[in-house]
């Protein structure tokens, strides 16, 4: 995402602005930048710290809108009017302004979304419209970037997925794994990430995205029990085809549910044996996953 403080001598041509931490990009998200209109941008303010539902280079991947950052830090002391001057400084042409109900903004969160339009007017901008958009909902839920978080940290990627609205999906690097999994068990692509946020350790049906193309996936996160007891996210292509990915590739993978806790085999055989009860039960889940229609 591109400063939005860069632009202050220069300025920027939008006339319209949804303000908001936008950092998850979830469903309620996506519906606030909706309202925007066809000559706005997403200002999104929040501290710039891992690990990310959504970090915040992939942030326009779920939008059309162009997306901006406001570092947190830089205007936390500022007093709610001070901060509306900026964005008025910043957007001199703004016509209309767009925040969720629970907005807030200034020092010490001292103004909320309703306080937004009296401000306008004592600054002499009563023709700037306000738009502020309600609580939205998930299975009686409200959609929140903390509740999806717990949910991730909870194992339940399907109620996440659903406030999302798309899969929870994690980019990485190809990285070098044990060698046992192609010899004994099953051949897996191991990735490494410090950006986003990692679900309970255990065993996900999931997809993974590689050179444009899509594989159904066995994923597995957390610490190899079996064998040396380190950290690991593998993910083996259920398909039979031969993937070809180099060491230091960017791949991603998208979670869609999970199956079952990690376990400690005494036996690789035995271990074996239960990732092929794993994918059975996977591509049952997998064919389940393609009749839903999120997002992306």
């Amino acid at each position: 995402m591109k400063s939005f403080l860069y632009f202050v001598n220069s300025k920027l041509p939008y006339d319209s602005i949804a303000i908001g931490k936008f950092d998850a990009m979830h469903d309620a998200h996506i519906k606030l930048l909706e309202l925007i209109g066809d000559n706005g941008l997403a200002l999104s303010i929040a501290q710039i710290k891992p690990p990310f539902i959504t970090p915040p280079q992939e942030r326009e991947k779920y939008t059309n809108i162009p997306c901006y950052r406001l570092r947190f830090d830089v205007i936390k002391s500022y007093s709610p009017l001070e901060f509306l001057k900026l964005i008025l400084f910043v957007l001199p042409n703004l016509k209309r302004i767009v925040v969720g109900y629970d907005f807030c903004f200034g020092k010490n969160r001292a103004s909320s979304a309703s306080d937004i339009k009296p401000l306008l007017v004592n600054i002499g901008k009563p023709q700037i419209e306000v738009i502020i958009l309600e609580s939205q909902k998930c299975n009686n839920m409200p959609i929140h970037t903390s509740i999806i978080k717990e949910l991730i940290k909870y194992g339940d990627i399907a109620s996440a997925n659903s406030m999302l609205c798309r899969f929870y999906s994690i980019k990485g690097l190809v990285i070098t794994g044990q060698g046992i999994g192609a010899k004994q068990l099953y051949p897996t692509i191991n990735i490494a990430t410090t950006l986003y946020l990692l679900p309970k350790y255990g065993v996900y049906a999931g997809l993974c995205h590689i050179h444009g193309r899509t594989y159904k996936s066995a994923i597995f996160i957390g610490n190899r029990l079996s064998t040396d007891r380190k950290f690991c996210i593998e993910c083996h292509i259920i398909e039979d085809i031969s993937i070809k990915v180099l060491k230091g590739e960017q791949i991603s993978i998208s979670l869609i549910d999970r199956i079952r806790n990690n376990q400690k085999f005494e036996k690789l055989e035995d271990l074996k044996v239960q990732i092929s009860k794993d994918i059975a039960q996977i591509q049952v889940l997998l064919e389940d996953a393609e009749n839903q229609k999120y997002r992306d």
